[in-house]
């Protein structure tokens, strides 16, 4: 069984007759050391179709009953789905643009206007990306705390401060209210406080008069002018903040670090394929921090995650790979390590115009050592870089959860855009968000759009793509035969057009036709 995170679901994963690969292990409590033993499935007899480098859809899971959530708590999740047994990155491409999103071999698409908490495709234009103040310092606190293996006398004064400050709060709470208006700060305060502030603001404005006589004493008067004009916190590229060695190498550790850092910092970018010997030479590594990402962050029980599940959900891609202007396109592991070990894991598919982001786990007593380290937006911050350097123009960072506040994080790596859940077309995540504050559901159509958004040609149900007992087919020439079927036709719905000519559906016996059991079977 695997846990689809996030929306309650648990599905027959690998193992299952549709599936072409199935797990076992034993565990070896004493030493905590996990054996996996890959079986390949056995092809169906006679099976000339479809192509092996087809996508190929097993089985669909569009029932429609609540399950739990993972954002707000509830019991009001809503999703259809899929599981598919192969799928080119081409129509995975395709899929994420129409709000799809997979979980190991299982695609699933958010109902949108009815689950509890609704679920927005987000991408960000990796090209025009400019890290933001905040994420800046999670660059330097992460370079630091390599650097110097402990706190930077910068990070003991923050350090310092935030402890004085947490002191003082209750009485600080008293004392002041202060608000931000159009960038400025307005104050609702005592008069102590007032004259406080007043001071810090002369003090700045001293050392400003300072500075600016320093430039006319020196003879660059003709330089104030100018020099005053330019903002203080100009934007800076991401090539400014972290190495430029984020480059597409795959099996090679690619150094992050200075050579008197404290510690050694890599990247290493591996294939998720559990036939590759160079990703199976890490995953025993890799599943500890998995387990230990999960029961420490999450509270997960340890019998619930597994090394099956870990393999079903972040190691077995139905993506077949292929090459493309000297790019690999597929699923991968970017290894973070530390002195040789794995201290956190981004996985992500590499796709022909996105890098998208699937899952991110790492180890929380390592990061945790150092001061507010953030390996959500660093391991970010990173994707983002991989994005540029493989000339991809999007980065896909999976869902913007407006209604769950952990999850705005997301909408700060700007610029970005929404999918609109109806019109198919992409907007700004800046205008978006009144209309996100209004409702938590909104298909954005008075809203202008960034791209073109996609065709919607007629809708022929009559041509999509089956295989029934080993045999192509289309649904009108199935239907010819005297079959019919509602689970079909409302698969063609959610997949649209273009993608029901392009995959095949596994239909037949296990389907039913016109079989009573389909349902419960599917």
């Amino acid at each position: 069984l695997t846990h689809l995170p996030g929306s309650g679901k648990i599905c027959a994963g690998p193992g299952s007759s549709h599936c072409p690969v199935i797990y076992s292990h034993i565990t070896d409590k004493e030493n905590i050391t996990v054996h996996l033993t890959l079986h390949t499935a056995q092809p169906p007899t006679k099976m000339s179709t479809p192509d092996p480098l087809q996508s190929t859809i097993s089985s669909l899971d569009l029932s429609i009953s609540p399950t739990h959530c993972g954002y707000c708590g509830g019991q009001g999740s809503l999703s259809q789905g899929m599981w598919v047994e192969r799928l080119t990155v081409s129509d995975y491409q395709a899929l994420l643009d129409r709000g799809w999103r997979r979980s190991g071999r299982y695609v699933y698409k958010p109902c949108m206007s009815l689950t509890c908490c609704p679920l927005y495709t987000i991408r960000c234009k990796a090209g025009e990306y400019q890290p933001t103040k905040s994420q800046r310092k999670v660059v330097k606190r992460v370079q630091n705390f390599v650097k110097n293996g402990t706190k930077s006398k910068e990070d003991e004064v923050a350090t310092a401060k935030t402890t004085k400050n947490e002191v003082n709060k209750p009485l600080k709470r008293k004392e002041k209210e202060l608000t931000e208006e159009n960038g400025k700060e307005t104050s609702n305060v005592e008069p102590s406080q007032f004259k406080r502030v007043e001071g810090q603001r002369k003090a700045k404005t001293l050392r400003r008069e300072k500075y600016l006589e320093k430039l006319i004493k020196s003879g660059k008067e003709e330089e104030l002018e100018g020099e005053a004009a330019v903002p203080k916190n100009k934007p800076k590229h991401i090539s400014a903040l972290i190495p430029d060695k984020n480059f597409f190498a795959l099996n090679q550790k690619i150094l992050q670090s200075e050579t008197d850092s404290a510690h050694k910092f890599e990247l290493r970018l591996v294939k998720a394929d559990l036939t590759d010997k160079h990703f199976m030479r890490s995953f025993h590594a890799s599943y500890r921090v998995y387990r230990q990402y999960q029961t420490v962050v999450h509270n997960d029980k340890p019998q619930d995650c597994g090394i099956q599940t870990f393999a079903g959900f972040l190691c077995d891609s139905p993506l077949i790979y292929e090459t493309k202007e000297n790019k690999v396109l597929g699923a991968f592991h970017q290894q973070y390590l530390v002195d040789g070990l794995i201290v956190a894991v981004g996985v992500v598919d590499i796709l022909p115009h996105s890098l998208s982001s699937v899952y991110l786990y790492y180890d929380p007593v390592w990061w945790g050592k150092g001061p507010n380290l953030s390996p959500g937006t660093y391991t970010a911050i990173r994707e983002v870089q991989l994005t540029q350097q493989l000339d991809l123009p999007f980065y896909y960072m999976g869902f913007y959860i407006h209604s769950c506040p952990k999850m705005r994080y997301k909408g700060r790596f700007l610029p970005s855009d929404l999918l609109s859940p109806t019109l198919l077309s992409w907007h700004s995540i800046e205008h978006c968000l009144p209309q996100l504050e209004a409702a938590k559901y909104s298909t954005f159509a008075d809203i202008p759009v960034t791209g073109p958004a996609i065709a919607l040609p007629s809708m022929e149900v009559g041509r999509v793509r089956l295989c029934v007992r080993d045999r192509l087919t289309s649904y009108e020439e199935w239907k010819g035969e005297g079959a019919h079927s509602e689970e079909v036709e409302q698969y063609h719905a959610l997949v649209g057009q273009h993608l029901a000519e392009s995959l095949v559906l596994r239909w037949g016996e296990s389907n039913g036709e016109n079989d009573s059991d389909s349902e419960e079977d599917n």
